[in-house]
């Protein structure tokens, strides 16, 4: 077996391949951290090529390709002749699928390894002339907490409650108010990566590219990968997302620990609420054990909002109140998040969500507009937009 030789500190990874760039015959200038779109600039005569550079340990995904390729469109990139996006690990079949369809004149895709850059996607071959491939190594599993990151989990004791539809949907929220978003899928099931896959042939690209709501930005990515791929080092993305298995025993355990928030969804029924709000409590208590620093909130899922049903709605409602008040006595962290302020809605397009995995269609969320109205997307944005209110997740935006 061949040793593991992966720069695992994407700095390190940057210089790698600045260095590389210069043996190429191109003057490199390192910008100052963070600049929005790319890493490295690279100067030959009248080429100025914009870099950008990731150290990941899973290939690149859909959502990071549309993303860049949508970045060297912007007006902000108008001085760049070029873009190259240069990896560690390589690309999924259908981000080289997408790139030979779309043949973009001014974008190179290549990997870095320990013999220079090889090309993956070159505008200059023709098209289905295969360019040098990578050889597939190993990852490095590590772990090192940054604290910059701030991780949602989205955990219950009990099932059926939509807890996968609320993570994937409050990562789209997150998304189009431009933050870009890692959720990892827990759960053993692997529902939350099959609903991403861009082919349903191929689990190596569970992705997701959301637009700009404005004209000038160049829009987020949703990236779904399982704990083991998941390395806050190697990634840039400042909100991850995990949707847990509902069997708290089946979640690693420092991702646990490392949860700056949790989201319990329950529905206003008698089952949902389960002898007057104790799977709530139970969760609190569940997740405490683990983690005494989590800021915990319960969310009202799938609220009915007719008329006929609006004094049950009102008992049953009371019913999950009354514990959580009386838990909150001992652990302040915890609070109820009232549907006059933020629920999510019973709707058509949250329950027909997944569809496309019958019909072949491409990967979407329950976001679209139907007479210019999407509840979902309404009802997800109030959400992130009370999480932005009520934690410190707006002080990830310096960092991204």
């Amino acid at each position: 077996m061949k040793p593991d030789l992966r720069i695992t500190d994407p700095d390190d990874f940057e210089k790698v391949v600045a260095r590389q760039c210069m043996t190429l015959g191109y003057e490199v200038v390192m910008p100052t951290k963070n600049n929005p779109g790319y890493d490295i600039e690279l100067i030959k005569g009248k080429e100025r090529i914009a870099v950008q550079v990731k150290c990941h340990k899973a290939k690149q995904n859909t959502g990071q390709y549309k993303k860049f390729v949508a970045f060297l469109e912007l007006p902000i990139a108008s001085n760049f002749t070029s873009g190259w996006f240069i990896s560690q690990s390589g690309y999924s079949k259908n981000v080289l699928a997408l790139a030979e369809a779309d043949r973009e004149p001014n974008l190179r895709l290549g990997t870095s390894s320990q013999g220079g850059i090889k090309w993956n996607y070159d505008p200059d071959l023709a098209p289905g002339e295969s360019p040098e491939k990578e050889e597939e190594e190993d990852a490095d599993e590590k772990n090192v907490k940054d604290e910059a990151v701030k991780y949602f989990g989205i955990f219950t004791c009990k099932g059926g409650v939509g807890k996968t539809t609320v993570a994937a949907h409050l990562a789209g929220a997150f998304a189009i108010m431009g933050y870009d978003v890692i959720l990892l899928d827990l759960d053993p099931d692997r529902n939350l990566r099959k609903l991403f896959l861009q082919d349903q042939d191929s689990d190596e690209d569970a992705s997701l590219y959301i637009p700009p709501n404005k004209k000038g930005f160049s829009g987020a990515t949703i990236t779904v990968l399982n704990a083991d791929e998941w390395d806050e080092r190697s990634y840039s993305e400042k909100v991850v997302i995990c949707d847990c298995s509902p069997v708290l025993s089946e979640n690693p355990k420092y991702l646990i620990r490392k949860f700056d928030y949790c989201v319990i969804p329950t529905t206003l029924n008698p089952l949902g609420i389960a002898k007057n709000g104790d799977v709530i409590t139970r969760t609190f208590k569940h997740i405490r054990k683990m983690n005494n620093k989590a800021e915990m909130f319960c969310l009202i899922n799938s609220y009915s909002g007719a008329q006929s049903y609006e004094e049950r709605n009102k008992h049953l409602l009371a019913l999950v109140e009354k514990p959580i008040k009386e838990y909150q006595k001992n652990d302040p962290k915890c609070q109820l998040i009232h549907p006059d302020y933020v629920k999510i809605r019973e709707s058509r397009a949250l329950r027909y969500w997944g569809y496309h995995l019958v019909d072949g269609s491409p990967p979407q969320l329950a976001f679209k507009s139907v007479a210019n109205r999407s509840a979902p997307r309404t009802d997800f944005m109030q959400l992130a937009e009370y999480l932005e209110d009520h934690t410190s997740i707006t002080s990830t935006r310096d960092l991204d």
